[in-house]
């Protein structure tokens, strides 16, 4: 058995006899649903919230407004598809013990490189998500102020920065989710009040029109919203973070000196995996019927007219507007940039924390994580703030052509979770055959989004859809 941190003591006797806990001192998981709301609900929206920004407010409205319903099949395909990859991560959290990144230096190949490949995307990747969120919550608002898209994006993100930066933001921070829930739940009301109509309804839902360009088009929002929905497999890091800071499931056995892969758990650890699963899939099943939801209503207000970098903002400020009324669409603002703003700060404090605890590990050497974080975020502020003066006000645009990126740079999140869960965990807790073939094909799946990913990026999608209809 390796030893899953990848470089200290081990836990299974290899440097000491281990500590055994007795049944009267494990803290097992409630099994009620109201011990688990009260005591291990959390880490799964944590990561539900980073979920919606980009691929809620931007590519969610966009589908919908250019093939209406059908967008949500493809939406549901893309959650079904990428789902396995935080399984496995959620797997490793409470059947070893630790977050998978600390194992990822058990990969084959030369060392570390997962490692370093993790570095590179929270410290690099990341730049271009902030720069892509960022510039769609100024754009949401910038018709509210005097000030250009590309000088609200350096007010908003060099104010985040300075937030994430001195640590002072968490009452801004619940103030945003507040927000962001609130517009949850409206958009789920404005789905029952105002659904779509009969003609939109028969037409799109079973039915989608891919003559000429709108096939081109297709391939190139389908490709982005493989890359951004529900987030990057990246995120299994930051999931793991948070979960093993509830200290529950193997970690607290490590804590107390014990060994997990005692037989002795096994009952444990199996109640804990399927706690810390539960928390995941209502986080998962919580960003999926919101996103499904921004589709029908935009589909009901919008279609058949695409949502485009210039009208961004009215198109998203309209979405409530049939279902409540006028009032509605200040709703939706404030809403919407509350989404996409706490999703600014939660990336530059969620990158720059994993660069901060990931380098030391690629480095092999101690290192003082709160001044790589610090560093981190500042050219995170630095860069994005340079990219969107440049680039200027093309919210949407630039977030299909960032998710396209991410739909390709992600994929090695998926087997890297793969293979530490088959080296670290104990047989009881090994995926099922069901499993397995379950992870095959989603795996063969992500890889064909990845490929639609790099043909959207380098622009080769008219080339594939000459191929595929000559």
């Amino acid at each position: 058995m390796s030893n899953p941190a990848g470089g200290g003591p081990r836990s299974d006797g290899g440097d000491a006899t281990p500590h055994v806990v007795s049944d009267a001192e494990l803290e097992y998981p409630s099994g009620d649903w109201s011990g688990f709301f009260k005591n291990h609900f959390g880490p799964s929206m944590l990561w539900a919230l980073i979920s919606i920004g980009g691929s809620h407010i931007v590519l969610g409205p966009t589908m919908g407004a250019t093939f209406g319903l059908f967008a949500l099949w493809i939406f549901a395909f893309i959650y079904l598809a990428k789902y396995g990859a935080w399984e496995l991560g959620i797997r490793y959290n409470y059947g070893v013990g630790g977050n998978p990144v600390e194992a990822y230096d058990q990969l084959p190949g030369p060392k570390n490189w997962m490692q370093w490949y993790t570095v590179v995307v929270f410290a690099v990747f990341y730049i271009g998500i902030t720069s892509g969120v960022g510039m769609s919550t100024a754009a949401l608002i910038a018709p509210l102020v005097p000030l250009s898209v590309p000088q609200l994006f350096v007010v908003l993100v060099g104010g985040a920065g300075l937030l994430v930066f001195f640590t002072r933001y968490s009452l801004l921070e619940k103030i945003l989710v507040v927000f962001t829930v609130a517009l949850g739940a409206l958009l789920v009301l404005g789905v029952f009040v105002g659904p779509p109509s009969p003609d939109v309804t028969a037409g799109t839902l079973l039915s989608i029109d891919l003559s000429g360009e709108r096939l081109v088009v297709f391939v190139a929002l389908f490709a982005a919203a493989a890359g951004f929905a529900p987030t990057g497999f990246s995120t299994s890091v930051l999931i793991g973070s948070w979960s093993m800071a509830k200290g529950e499931g193997a970690g607290q056995l490590r804590e107390s000196g014990a060994d997990p892969t005692d037989e002795r758990y096994h009952d444990y650890i199996r109640a804990w995996i399927k706690t810390g699963r539960r928390d995941f899939n209502i986080g998962y099943a919580f960003s999926f019927v919101l996103v499904a939801a921004m589709i029908i209503l935009a589909s009901n207000v919008l279609f058949p007219e695409p949502v485009e970098d210039a009208n961004f903002a009215f198109a998203v400020s309209q979405v409530l507007s049939e279902s409540f009324g006028d009032w509605a669409q200040w709703a939706m603002i404030v809403g919407s940039f509350a989404a996409l703003y706490s999703t600014v700060i939660t990336l530059l404090d969620g990158a720059s924390r994993a660069s901060g605890d990931v380098l030391p590990m690629a480095m092999d050497r101690d290192l003082d994580s709160e001044l790589v974080r610090r560093a981190v975020l500042a050219i995170m502020v630095v860069v994005s703030s340079t990219v969107v003066l440049l680039l200027g006000n093309v919210p949407v645009t630039f977030v299909v052509a960032i998710a396209a990126i991410l739909a390709v740079t992600e994929i090695l999140f998926y087997p890297a979770n793969w293979y530490v869960v088959k080296e670290n965990l104990p047989e009881p807790f090994q995926p099922s055959r069901t499993w397995i073939a379950y992870y095959v094909l989603s795996l063969i799946t992500v890889v064909v989004f990845g490929i639609l990913g790099a043909l959207a990026q380098f622009d080769l999608v008219p080339v594939l859809v000459d191929a595929l209809t000559s």
